[in-house]
């Protein structure tokens, strides 16, 4: 009974150490397209991309789309 409890043990500290290993990649994955300004040009192409498909008037009014 002892050596199936020492075995569950470790799967379980096995999936807790992948699941940080996993966490930890995704966050310096998030952190690497944010510094390289990948997220901004995105952000202004669909900023772009919106703006140039409502009408002239509406477009006027949004805040967003007079910085362009």
């Amino acid at each position: 009974m002892e050596s199936k409890e020492k075995m569950e043990s470790w799967r379980v500290a096995l999936i807790s150490v992948l699941v940080t290993l996993a966490v930890l990649i995704v966050l310096a994955f998030i952190i690497a397209v944010v510094q390289t300004g990948t997220a901004e040009v995105i952000k202004d192409s669909l900023i772009e991309e919106y703006c140039s498909s409502i009408p002239l008037t509406e477009a006027r009014d949004l805040e967003v789309c007079n910085e362009l």
